[in-house]
């Protein structure tokens, strides 16, 4: 479980970097996204990654819990990848804590909760669906015309600025928001 849980997370990383440098920005207008969606970036996560401008909060995490090992793994992720933007709005104290190794068990399942199983684009989502993240916990999608957002379990809903970057192994959708909060130990 933690080894797809880190490939999954890699995934997403390396798609979402891939999507800024290929298209030049991730911040789209409602007119733009249809026409930004569907970069192919034709390289695994490992070989996309480092490439955005606008993730490098989301790296910097990925890296530090271990899961960029694991960016080259045959597994289909769909990556719902926050932007710098979206994790500046957190306490940098948290983000801090959660780089700290004793936290990487919660790092890991910080960033598993952005991935769910399997190549999911655009075309395959559905307004209403529920997608189940790596964690297990439920995401709900919601669909109007080129418009995509999701849900959290919280209620918190980020809308999807970038979609369909293509990596061999998964798909990344580039969101506004971080879908999780950095919770406490207990």
């Amino acid at each position: 479980m933690a080894t797809n849980l880190i490939r999954l997370f890699w995934v997403a990383c390396i798609l979402l970097m891939s999507e800024g440098t290929a298209l030049g920005q991730t911040q789209r207008t409602e007119a733009d996204r249809l026409s930004a969606s569907g970069v192919e970036t034709n390289k695994n996560l490992a070989l996309s990654a480092g490439l955005s401008t606008d993730h490098a909060t989301m790296i910097r995490l990925l890296k530090a819990s271990g899961l960029d090992k694991q960016a080259t793994g045959k597994g289909q992720y769909t990556v719902f990848a926050p932007t710098d933007a979206a994790f500046s709005v957190l306490p940098e104290r948290d983000l801090e804590e959660l780089l700290l190794p004793s936290s990487k068990n919660r790092l890991i399942q910080f960033l598993a909760y952005h991935v769910v199983k399997g190549r999911l684009t655009s075309d395959q989502l559905k307004d209403g669906q529920t997608l189940t993240n790596l964690t297990g916990q439920i995401l709900t999608v919601h669909k109007q015309g080129d418009s995509i957002t999701v849900e959290d379990g919280r209620g918190e809903v980020a809308d999807v600025i970038q979609g369909n970057i293509r990596a061999t192994n998964g798909v990344v959708y580039t969101i506004n928001k971080v879908l999780q909060r950095i919770v406490e130990q207990p």
